[in-house]
Formats: structure tokens, C-alpha cells, sequence
């Protein structure tokens, strides 16, 4: 269900950390041959509370081009700051690892793909016996490093880009806003954020787009605009299939997590949907 919600309907405040140094960072990247200066890095360490990361916790790090909110790095899956980047608003890098585990990183490009409709480009690196990164001290609210890569410039797809970087950083680690209810049985199924899940359904199942933007965000807006261009024709039979999809999940909600102005309504087997209070009101994030 998440994957073709996020189909048709494709932040959060943070707590200061008590390190006050900005952030920086000492290299370049380099994207099919455009040197690309990075100056800034931005950490940030997800509890995971809501039990939905494949990892106990998971540290986020920018490197950045330029100065980014430190919101940007915040969510589940799917942090603001990838979306800045498919919008050409900062060039980097970002770093998923768990703290507990120096072996393997995740390497998101933050770079605009060629094709807007591809993903970013994303490696791992590590997995064998040595750490991925060629150095990361974590301590104090602060997270320094140092990480090289070499495109050997072989692809399997003509379309992806080929990118090396090599750089050092310093970044004092925010943390993700602290969970301010968990709700589960009657008190999910009757939480603002299920009701406008409920909306959202009955919505789509009319096929009633301008119905679903006044209970949506500015980013799901913007992400269900662009596929509603693509789907053409196609995208009355989506709406219908994704309502039937969200009136199944209902019956196997699990816990709503808020965490200040935003939220996550949590199914079984692990899928889920957000939400975020705008204007004050709660609305479908996705």
C-alpha cells in the first residue's frame, strides 16, 4: 500500500544539539566530470521509535553544497533533503549507516538525475571486514569523518551518472523530535491523523482530486501533480485501486506515532503513512 500511495501522493522541528560549532566539510565531489565543492556537513540520528528503520538507530550525514535546514534531514525513509536535490536546491551527499556498525554505508548522490523520473543514484559501500568509512568518531553531538570513493566507471545503465568524491567532515548530530504520543486500538482508529486517512480514501474512491489536495500537504501536492501528468487517462483506475489499498490497511492499523506537528500511522507488515499539521490541521503527507 505505502509504495503506490507514495506512486500517486508522491518537516519536522528538531532538537538542537548542544554541540554549537556549524557544521563543515573539506573536498569535492565530482559528477560525470562537474566538480562539485562541498563545504558543509549536517548529522542527524533517527531513534527509531516507531520500529519501521531495518536498523536500531540510523545516522544520517549530509555533505552539502550549501547551507540546508536542519529539518531536512528528518522523516522515515524518505528525508526532505532528497527531494531538494531532484529540485536542484543543494548537491552532496547523504550517508545512512548505523552507528553501531562501521562495515557498511549507504550513498545517496544528491544530485539531480538525468531523467527526473529516476530515483537518486544510491550505493553501499563496505560489507567486508574493513569500515566503509576511512574514518567516523562519534561522540559529544558531534560526528567526524572522513570518506573516498573511485568510480571505476563501469555502469550496467547508461543513464547512471558516475560520481567520486573525497572528503572530510565535522557535523554536530541533531536529533529527531521526541515521540509526544503512541497511540494504538481505539484511540488510533479515532486520532486526527486516521480520520483524514479516512477522507483521503473516500476521496479517491470518487476519484475527487481537488478533495484529496485540500487534505494534503504542499509536498504530497506537488509530488501527486506531477504523477497525475504521467498517469493521464490512467489515473481515475489508480485513485480507486490506491482507496481499496488504504481501506484494507485501516483494518490492520497497528500504533499512530506523533511526534510534534508530524506523525506516522503504522500497519502490519511494516507499512505505514504520514502525515504533517499544516495551517493547523493534519494532513496526508504522501
Amino acid at each position: 500500500m505505502k509504495s503506490l500511495v507514495l506512486l500517486l501522493f508522491f518537516v519536522m522541528p528538531i532538537h538542537a544539539a548542544l554541540a554549537i560549532d556549524p557544521g563543515t566539510a573539506k573536498g569535492s565531489l565530482r559528477v560525470n566530470g562537474t566538480v562539485v565543492p562541498l563545504t558543509l556537513s549536517f548529522a542527524h540520528l533517527h531513534d527509531n521509535a516507531e520500529k519501521l528503520l531495518d536498523r536500531p538507530k540510523e545516522l544520517r550525514i549530509v555533505l552539502a553544497d550549501r547551507e540546508i535546514p536542519q529539518e531536512a534531514l528528518a522523516g522515515i525513509a524518505f528525508p526532505p533533503v532528497m527531494q531538494m536535490a531532484r529540485d536542484g536546491k543543494v548537491r552532496g551527499l547523504l550517508l545512512w549507516l548505523d552507528p553501531g556498525d562501521r562495515k557498511r554505508v549507504l550513498v545517496t548522490l544528491l544530485y539531480p538525475p538525468k531523467d527526473p523520473r529516476n530515483s537518486l543514484a544510491t550505493l553501499t559501500l563496505g560489507g567486508g571486514s574493513q569500515d566503509a568509512l576511512k574514518k567516523l568518531d562519534i561522540g559529544g553531538n558531534r560526528v567526524i569523518g572522513e570518506i573516498e570513493y573511485r568510480d571505476s566507471g563501469a555502469s550496467a545503465f547508461d543513464d547512471m551518472p558516475k560520481f567520486s568524491y573525497s572528503i572530510q567532515f565535522s557535523a554536530p548530530v541533531f536529533n529527531e523530535r521526541p515521540v509526544t504520543a503512541d497511540l494504538k486500538g481505539k484511540a488510533a482508529q479515532d486520532s486526527p491523523q486516521v480520520r483524514v486517512l479516512r477522507d483521503k480514501a473516500r476521496a479517491l474512491a470518487k476519484a475527487d482530486f481537488a478533495a484529496v489536495r485540500k487534505i494534503s500537504t504542499e509536498r504530497a501536492n506537488k509530488a501527486a501533480d506531477a504523477f497525475l501528468a504521467q498517469a493521464g487517462a490512467k489515473a481515475m483506475a489508480y485513485a480507486k485501486e490506491a482507496a481499496a489499498d488504504i481501506e484494507q490497511s485501516l483494518k490492520k492499523l497497528e500504533r499512530v506515532v506523533v511526534r510534534g506537528e508530524r506523525a506516522v500511522a503504522i500497519f502490519e507488515k511494516g507499512e505505514w503513512m504520514t502525515f504533517a499539521r499544516e495551517s493547523g490541521e493534519w494532513r496526508s503527507d504522501d
